[in-house]
């Protein structure tokens, strides 16, 4: 067994705390087969999120981000992911802060147990948890 640690402090313990910081951080890989990878986004940064040649999940894990699509904004919060097509990309921001999980393969469906729709989210609440 390998422990993975993607808090903010073990991206890039010198920019933790400066406003607009990004760093990202490898977690592991499939042999081409997949990636992931650990964003985070300090309080007011923001980051390009390139077109892939494979799909792509971006995993909201903790905090808000805006993503920018040149057909219009997303607002994605702690609990949310968006799946990318091939080929298409976003703009990532946040003012709060926000770690977002990476993922990119070759094969990536959604399971249609965690497609959002109004009906299903609607009134939707997160347990209050004990947090570090």
């Amino acid at each position: 067994m390998q422990v993975i640690h993607f808090t903010p402090g073990s991206l890039d313990p010198r920019n933790v705390d400066r406003r607009g910081a990004i760093a990202s951080l490898p977690l592991a890989n499939g042999s081409g087969e997949f990636e992931l990878s650990a964003l985070y986004l300090a309080p007011h940064g923001q980051i390009s999120v390139a077109a892939q040649q494979h799909r792509q999940l971006l995993l909201v894990v903790n905090g808000r981000t805006t993503a920018k699509f040149r057909y219009g904004l997303l607002e994605p919060s702690a609990g949310v992911g968006l799946l990318l097509e091939v080929g298409e990309g976003c703009q990532l921001s946040t003012t709060s802060g926000a770690v977002v999980l990476a993922i990119e393969a070759r094969q990536l469906e959604a399971d249609p147990c965690g497609i959002s729709s109004p009906d299903r989210v609607a009134g939707q609440l997160w347990p209050t948890l004990v947090s570090n």
